[in-house]
Parts: C-alpha cells; sequence; structure tokens
C-alpha cells in the first residue's frame, strides 16, 4: 500500500477517534505545563567542553587539589570611587561586604587585602588604586551556584550601594549563571515579540479568527508537551540552559509552519468534500508533506551528534524532540481539532480580507512564473551571482569560544569583568592556566623549584605575555634550595599565613601538581592569544627541560576555545556528509527522482552560504549588529554557524518538499512539466510566503533576545528563511525544473509517460455517478450528500499511464 493510501486512512481513523485523540493531548499538555516552569533550574550553563581535550583535562585538575580554584570559587571585585583600596575607609566597607559574603550558603572563606600582608597584597591590587579583589572560596556544587548565584550577586549589590562603593562577583559560575537568567529573560522577550506577529500573520493568511487560532494553540500545545520531554530528559543527562530558546524558537518556526499547510489543504478540500474526506484528502497529501519534512528536519538535526561538544548535542535532542512532536501533533492533534470543527474553521471571517478572485483570470503567481520561464538561464545565473555576492564576507568567518563580551553592558557579572579589565588588564579575565604534573615527584624540590622557575622566566619572553605567576613566585630572590626547605619544614609552617594561603592556590596539597598562570595583552579568543596558547603547547612545553615523568595541559579560556572551535571544524565536514546523504536518501524517496534531489542540496548550499555572508557582514564586521543591541568584535561564536547548518538544511527542505510535491502532483496528472509547474506556484506560493513571513517574523523576534548566540541563530535563521522562501521558491526552483525538463522525473526503473498525441485530454473526465454514503462519510462530495465521484482514466496503453 501506498504512503499517501495509509495516510488517507489514517486520516479517516482520526477522524472517527477525534475526541479520544484530543483527550489524550490534553493530558499529554497538563503533564508538559507542570514541569515547564522547573525545566530552567535543572538545566547547566557549561557543555562547552571537548572530552580528553588538553583544556577539560587541565580544568578537571584545577577543580580539586588547590585553594580557592573549585569550580564554584568565585572572584569578589570592589571600587570604592572616593577611598584607595587600603585606607581605612575603604576597608571599613570592604569588611562588612565581606563579613556579609561569608553568611552566604556554600561560602567557606573569602580572601582579601584584610588578609594580605603586604608581599601578598600588591597581586589584589590593580592599576586603578580604588579597585581591590577578593578570591571567594565555595564548597557548593558548580550546577546549583549558578541556579543561585544572580541572588547572590543581587544581594552584594544592594549591600555596596547602600555603602557608596560597586561590588561584584565574577567567575565562571557567575558568568554561566548571568547567562542562563538572560537565557530565560531573552525567551519572555522573544515570546513577546513573536506571538502578536504570528496571530497578525495568521489573520492576514487565514482570513478567520478560528483558522488563526487552531494553528496557534496546536503548536502552543506541541512545545509545551516537547518541553516536558526535554525535562524528562535533562534530569538524567546534563542539558544546555540553551536548549529551551533553540527548542522553543524552532518548535514554534516548524509547528506553525505545518499547520498552516494542513489547514490550507484542510480549507480547500472541503469545498469539494464533507469533513470526514476532506480530512482524508489532506491528510494524503499535505499530510505527507509534513512527515516528510519532519523526518528531514528530524535527519539533518541528527548529524550534529557527530559533534564532540555537549552543547551541541543538547540543543540538537531538543531539536529533535520539539520537530517530532510537532510532526506528531499535525498529524494527529491538528486532524482531530479539524473534525471536530469541520465547516467551522471559517468562522470569523474577516469580510475586507476576503474579497474572491475573478473567475477567468490568471494569477499573478502564474503570470511570474510563466515570465521566469521564458528566459530560465538568465535568472538562474544572475540570482546565483546575487547569493554568491552575499556569500562573500563568509570567507573571512573568524570563530570564537562565548566570552564576557557576549552578556549585555548593564549585567552586573559584565559589569564587574569591565572594572576587572580596566584595573588589571583585559587578559587577567582569561589567563593561561598550565597545569605540571608529576605522578611520583614533588613541585617543592629543589630541582624541581629550579625547573619551574626557569620555565616562568622562558614564558615571560614571549609576546603579548604580561605576566607569569606560579608559587616559585613567592620566593623572588631566594635560591631554590632554601624556598624548598621552608615549603617542607612542618608543612609550610615557617610561611606566613597568607602566603602559605596564596601557595595552596598553585601547588596542590600532595606536591604533585603545580600550576603556571600566564596572563596576557589581549582577550581570551583573540587570535593573539590563540596563536600564544599555540605555541606554548605545541612547541615549547614539549621541548623544555621539565622532571622526568611531568605532564602537562592548559586550561583557560584561549585554550578552551582553540579546542572547542578545533572539534567543530574537524567535525564539520562528517556532519555536512552525514546530513546531505540522509537527506538526499529521504527526498528521493519522497519525490522519486534522482535530480530533484541533488538540485535542492546544491540550492541549499547557496542558501546557507549567503546566509552566513550576511551574518558574519552584520554580528561580526559590525554592518546594523546596534539594531541588536550587540558589540561586534570580528567573530562569530564557534558553534553558531554549524547549527544553522543542520537546521536550514532542514528548513529549506520544509519549503521543497511542499512546492515540488505539489508540481509532482500536477506533474502525475498531466504529465506536462512546464505547466506543472506554473500550476504548482500557483497553488503553493501564496501559502509558502505565507508560512516564510510567520517563520520569518518567529525567528527574528529572537533575534531580539538579548542573547547572543539566540540572536545569531535567531538572525541567520530569519535571513535563511527570506532567502529560501523568495529567492530559492520563487526563482531559482521554476527556473532549474524548467531547464531540466523531463529529466525532473528521471528514476532508475520507472516509465515515462507519453502523454503528446495520445488522443485523450491529460486532465481525466469525471463521471458522477449515484451512491450510498458510506458510515464516516469518506469520498462523499458533501455533509448529507448521497453523490460519490468516480474518476475514470480512458487510456489505451500503459504508456498512457500517468508516471507513478
Amino acid at each position: 500500500m501506498k504512503l499517501h493510501d495509509m495516510l488517507g486512512k489514517w486520516g479517516r481513523f482520526v477522524y472517527r477517534a477525534r475526541i479520544v485523540i484530543v483527550a489524550l493531548w490534553i493530558i499529554l499538555f497538563v503533564l508538559g505545563a507542570s514541569v515547564f516552569g522547573k525545566l530552567p533550574a535543572i538545566l547547566s550553563g557549561g557543555g562547552w567542553e571537548i572530552t580528553g581535550a588538553t583544556s577539560t583535562i587541565a580544568n578537571e585538575k584545577l577543580a580539586s587539589g588547590f585553594e580557592g580554584r573549585s569550580a564554584s570559587s568565585l572572584t569578589l571585585v570592589l571600587r570604592d570611587a572616593q577611598h584607595k583600596a587600603g585606607t581605612a575607609a575603604y576597608n571599613d566597607k570592604l569588611r562588612q561586604v565581606v563579613e556579609r559574603l561569608k553568611t552566604e550558603e556554600g561560602v567557606t572563606d573569602v580572601f582579601s587585602i584584610l588578609d594580605a600582608s603586604d608581599s601578598v597584597r600588591g597581586g589584589l591590587i590593580g592599576d586603578d588604586p580604588y579597585v581591590s579583589t577578593a578570591i571567594v572560596d565555595m564548597n557548593i556544587e558548580f550546577d546549583y551556584l549558578i541556579n543561585q548565584i544572580n541572588e547572590y550577586q543581587d544581594r552584594v549589590a544592594e549591600q555596596a550601594k547602600s555603602l557608596g562603593v560597586e561590588a561584584y562577583l565574577v567567575g565562571t559560575a557567575a558568568f554561566q549563571g548571568e547567562n542562563s537568567a538572560q537565557s530565560q529573560e531573552g525567551l519572555a522577550k522573544a515570546e513577546m515579540i513573536v506571538f502578536p506577529l504570528i496571530i497578525v500573520i495568521l489573520l492576514l493568511v487565514f482570513r478567520s479568527f478560528v483558522a488563526m487560532l487552531t494553528p496557534l494553540l496546536v503548536t502552543i500545545a506541541s512545545v509545551i508537551v516537547a518541553m516536558g520531554v526535554i525535562y524528562a530528559a535533562a534530569t538524567q543527562t546534563e542539558l544546555s540552559v540553551f536548549v529551551t530558546n533553540a527548542a522553543m524558537m524552532l518548535g514554534l518556526g516548524v509547528g506553525i509552519d505545518y499547520s498552516l499547510f494542513i489547514v490550507s489543504r484542510f480549507k480547500q478540500e472541503l469545498e469539494r468534500d464533507n469533513t470526514a474526506g476532506a480530512l482524508a484528502k489532506t491528510l494524503a497529501t499535505a499530510g505527507h508533506t509534513v512527515l516528510f519534512s519532519a523526518i528531514t528536519v528530524i535527519a539533518a538535526l541528527s548529524a550534529l551528534f557527530v559533534v564532540p561538544m555537549p552543547v551541541i548535542r543538547a540543543i540538537a535532542f531538543g531539536g529533535i524532540a520539539v520537530v517530532f512532536i510537532a510532526g506528531l501533533a499535525s498529524l494527529s492533534l491538528l486532524p482531530a481539532v479539524l473534525g471536530m470543527l469541520g465547516a467551522r474553521i471559517n468562522k470569523g471571517r474577516i469580510p475586507f480580507l476576503n474579497r474572491p478572485r475573478q473567475a477567468g483570470t490568471v494569477s499573478g503567481w502564474r503570470r511570474w512564473t510563466n515570465a521566469i520561464m521564458r528566459r530560465p538561464a538568465l535568472f538562474l545565473i544572475v540570482t546565483l551571482g546575487a547569493l554568491f555576492v552575499a556569500a562573500i564576507p563568509a570567507v573571512g568567518m573568524k570563530l570564537y569560544s562565548p566570552d564576557i563580551r557576549m552578556l549585555p553592558a548593564e549585567t552586573g557579572v559584565r559589569q564587574g569583568f569591565t572594572v576587572l579589565e580596566k584595573s588589571f588588564g583585559v587578559g587577567s579575565t582569561s589567563p593561561l592556566t598550565i597545569v605540571l604534573d608529576q605522578a611520583e615527584g614533588s613541585w617543592a624540590a629543589p630541582e624541581a623549584l629550579k625547573r619551574l622557575a626557569a620555565l616562568q622566566a622562558e614564558l615571560e619572553k614571549h609576546d603579548h605575555v604580561l605576566k607569569v605567576t606560579s608559587f616559585a613566585s613567592m620566593f623572588q630572590g631566594m635560591t631554590p634550595e632554601a624556598a624548598s626547605q621552608l615549603l617542607q619544614a612542618n608543612d609550610g609552617a615557617a610561611l606566613p599565613g597568607d602566603v602559605k594561603w596564596m601557595i595552596s592556590r598553585y601547588l596542590s596539597g600532595d606536591g604533585h601538581k603545580a600550576i603556571v598562570e600566564v596572563e596576557m595583552d589581549q582577550y581570551g579568543s583573540s587570535d593573539a592569544a590563540r596563536e600564544v596558547a599555540k605555541q606554548f603547547h605545541d612547541k615549547l612545553l614539549p621541548s623544555f627541560d621539565l622532571p622526568a615523568g611531568t605532564t602537562y595541559s592548559i586550561g583557560g579560556e584561549t585554550m578552551s576555545g582553540m579546542d572547542t572551535s578545533n572539534a567543530i571544524k574537524d567535525s564539520l565536514l562528517p556532519a555536512l556528509g552525514v546530513m546531505l546523504i540522509l537527506i538526499f536518501v529521504i527526498l528521493v524517496l519522497t519525490f522519486r527522482s534522482i535530480l530533484l534531489p541533488l538540485k535542492a542540496i546544491v540550492m541549499n548550499l547557496f542558501s546557507v552560504a549567503a546566509t552566513f555572508g550576511i551574518l558574519v557582514f552584520v554580528f561580526a564586521n559590525g554592518h546594523g549588529s546596534e539594531l541588536f543591541g550587540v558589540e561586534s568584535n570580528g567573530y562569530i561564536i564557534h558553534f553558531v554557524p554549524v547549527l544553522l547548518l543542520a537546521l536550514l538544511f532542514g528548513l529549506s527542505t520544509d519549503y521543497e518538499v511542499f512546492l515540488v510535491s505539489r508540481i509532482k502532483e500536477e506533474y502525475d496528472r498531466t504529465g506536462k512539466n512546464e505547466e506543472s509547474i506554473a500550476e504548482g506556484m500557483e497553488k503553493t506560493g501564496p501559502l509558502i510566503t505565507g508560512a516564510g513571513v510567520l517563520m520569518f517574523a518567529v525567528f527574528a523576534g529572537f533575534a531580539f533576545s538579548g542573547v547572543l548566540p539566540i540572536q545569531m541563530l535567531g538572525f541567520g535563521m530569519a535571513i535563511a528563511i527570506a532567502i529560501d522562501a523568495t529567492v530559492i521558491r520563487l526563482l531559482l526552483v521554476p527556473v532549474a525544473m524548467k531547464l531540466l525538463g523531463r529529466s525532473n522525473w528521471w528514476f532508475p526503473g520507472r516509465k515515462t509517460a507519453a502523454y503528446a498525441g495520445n488522443g485523450y485530454d491529460a486532465v481525466a473526465p469525471v463521471i458522477r455517478v449515484s451512491a450510498a454514503q458510506s458510515a464516516d462519510g469518506v469520498g462523499t462530495d458533501g455533509p448529507g450528500s448521497g453523490a460519490r465521484s468516480l474518476v475514470v482514466n480512458p487510456v489505451k496503453s500503459s504508456t498512457d499511464v500517468p508516471p507513478r
């Protein structure tokens, strides 16, 4: 049995079971809604690390064995514009902030200039004498802290304001906690922008209130149910905070899109059949398109699991979940609701939007299609040339890992980092952290100390390096033997308390691990910082005379960014290959053609390249980035292009399937290639435009969300949809199919139809006979009608049969 027939039977079943299906979905919606509010609290701000990478190894070693370096540790930044750090007035205010901070859950100690002697205090005060830092040691779970850190931040800021100073908490946990908060706020902001736009556009497309509300409510239900699925997964494994934004954005886009296809076809079929018959025909046609579209998007997103990065895999999972649920809702819940509504789907018509076209007039879509098909080569060359020009900026695309600059300037964490940068330098917030590990020996031994000091001196010679710090820095002017004796005598009992505490930040308790921090005059994500890190990792450290058996790993923002960028680059081609193969196979099965899937893939590549070019032009090069409140820095966040690639290939294929399926439907009926293209464009052009406007509105809304990665994704997808729904579908597809002619439909083993000169009109005549209406009403002319349509094809031979 053909899939179209199976979907038609499914439509008849949905009609009969419509009440039960709606009831089941209501239960699922309630379950999803009950956990939706709990979802942000169990999502992680992490997921950027690459398993086995040097930065991951270094960060794991840093998280244990060193004082003040747990994953949850924070830095307190305090600025008093009236008093210099160290003065009595400054110290009194700092003491009040520190004492209250120590009462916060999880805070075990705060080391500040109040505890430091002259030899240590200098490292806590920067070039700005009105600013000091303090190290906040924590014994609280990292994932728990990122959900509480904004409350800590607010209490610190409130107290500081009452004292007439500025105080901020900064660090990895603070950064990721703010990311999480911004993600939730951005989602709410995007929803406020998106939903009114969706309502207005749906009204313009459907021209009635009931037809507008139906797809909107079904889409909301599917998104909420998908969020329940994501919640269930998040209780079992780590998922990124960005999964909700990405899933909501994609869920609204495809959900409305699929509903638009189903409802539009249902309204058309309802004009010539009863509710049950219209539903069966709708699912056999538009339902077929939705099914293969959802499969294609899921296949494209599945290719992202090739990328060994948890945040990308989490977003891919969220996307797959929401597309699967949206497709399921479009093929079950929506038809069930339409079955209950029937002709009432047209209730609430807006009179001035319902002006029927005069009979016998040629639509603008047909005139447009016929015009461009008269000069197909010209339009093909000009259009591809324009896309090529748009893609040029993508050649210089540079990627970077998310850093503090992705946060809005008004956030406390961003302000704290800005104060740090101004006082201690831009590199102070993202030093290279080299972890040296001796499995057997101790770094407190004289010879090891001597080599550590030599390494420190060698590192300081490199360009862009401002300062290198290790525990050897605490023993300036002392011989290695004397320093070793102080360290090892009674476990360092002879050392001042503050010096001993600072040493414990750079030397592990067992003495096997030592840390060397390298501060540069560059942002951690800059090209210069990456080059320094590469030189250290690939050349200096492998060739340096370290103690026997020493292993090394480099952590910090710069190395993490390099590892993740390299992992993405290395997996990009495999992911793209998997994606293209899956999409090609799905489109071959959909169209029963070889050339059409190849054409679709080539056009999608042009569309994606142009999208990347425009994304770089705006967000990296800064031409118009101020519209989105974004600070351009010449880079694109590293995981955005690979996500865009998968999403755009999946969604672009959505329109391809919808348009070409309708053209194929006409071609199967008539066997006339050019007329089928014009007819398919006329039937689907308004709907593709409406769907494109809807998706553009959804994605553009997220471009103003205030969360930089989601803004880049939203903007990229909005641009891609605009290109796809206009340049690709309304220009390139028809002219390319015109040039390919009957080769469009070539498929190994398929017989071609010989329509020319067969003596019959391509459109089969319709003979109406009287027949009893079936039990479920399917196949009848209308409600209560007893007439059934019987289509007879008067063919002469097998060659006259349209290809299937």
